[in-house]
């Protein structure tokens, strides 16, 4: 039973609720809920954990090894910013690499933990373990399809950037493939707060998963955008500190994701992908719900009618 379910059949001894009193929108809907599931976002969260295991160690083993760049030496040469930048791009290259295995295989615990979410996000009850495990199983292989796209996207970046950016020098034509590379990567970023979600809902092939994703996202590009820079605040914080080299603000943004970050983003991308849902989802598909957890749409002829029963009643 969900949070509102609750308020609305009510307790002894206390007022019952009515639909009026449930939220009017997801925002609302969405701290509500976590507020009520605080503790229980660690819990998954740490299930999640198990996964990114691989991803944390690879990346502290790198950011170790970029320490033995001697700066000072090569800038001292008079090629010394073209050796340290290609030194750079060496080390990140190799990082993108070893993370496509670390990425790829997160996947089916995010598909687990989006069904969670999912629910959490629509005020219904989750059991946590089981259906973390239940969505794991019968959606890994989409869910190894997502994640391996998502691990290849920095590396096929990267390459692109590199690339059609050297020959972009002597050809303006290149700007065009760079342009494509590029957009294609963001459109993929931008949609992907909606794969898992739309997984985990609705049986789609794997195809329709990734083209309906795309259209829905590019038709709420600005709801997507800030989806995706409400997440990417904690990322941006750990680059200030590293580049900084702010322990403490390294330290925070760490404790963050090791007990919620990871979890909280998939909540906010369950509430997000839901009013996507709503919109262009729900209202097509036979017996779907539409606007679930929150407060009934009253028809304006309805209101009109209330209004003039408590004139009469007056």
């Amino acid at each position: 039973m969900g949070l509102f379910d609750r308020l609305y059949y009510g307790k002894a001894g206390k007022r019952d609720y009515s639909e009026m009193d449930m939220p009017k929108n997801r925002v609302s809907l969405f701290f509500l809920v976590l507020k009520d599931h605080l503790f229980d976002l660690v819990k998954v969260n740490l299930l999640q954990l198990i996964f990114w295991v691989p991803f944390l160690l690879w990346t502290y083993i790198n950011f170790v090894a970029m320490q033995s760049i001697d700066v000072d030496n090569m800038m001292a040469s008079d090629s010394g910013a073209a050796e340290l930048m290609s030194a750079v791009t060496g080390y990140v290259m190799i990082w993108l690499l070893g993370l496509i295995p670390c990425i790829a295989i997160t996947g089916p615990s995010s598909a687990g933990a989006a069904y969670v979410m999912r629910n959490w996000a629509r005020d219904q009850h989750a059991y946590l373990f089981s259906d973390f495990k239940d969505a794991f199983k019968s959606n890994w292989k989409q869910a190894l399809g997502v994640s391996l796209i998502t691990s290849l996207v920095p590396v096929v970046s990267c390459t692109g950037l590199s690339y059609y950016g050297r020959l972009f020098s002597s050809n303006a034509l290149m700007i065009v493939p760079l342009i494509v590379v590029l957009s294609a990567a963001l459109v993929f970023v931008l949609m992907l707060p909606l794969l898992y979600p739309m997984m985990v809902g609705y049986e789609l092939s794997f195809g329709n998963l990734l083209r309906n994703a795309a259209l829905m996202s590019c038709a709420r590009l600005p709801q997507m955008v800030l989806c995706r820079l409400v997440t990417f605040v904690p990322v941006a914080l750990l680059i200030v500190g590293v580049y900084t080299g702010s322990a403490v603000l390294v330290l925070g943004v760490s404790l963050y994701y090791l007990l919620f970050g990871f979890a909280f983003s998939r909540l906010v991308y369950a509430s997000f992908a839901h009013s996507v849902f709503d919109r262009y989802l729900n209202p097509n598909i036979e017996g779907a719900t539409v606007r679930q957890g929150l407060r009934p749409e009253v028809p304006e002829d309805e209101l009109l009618e209330d209004d003039d029963d408590e004139e009469d009643d007056g």
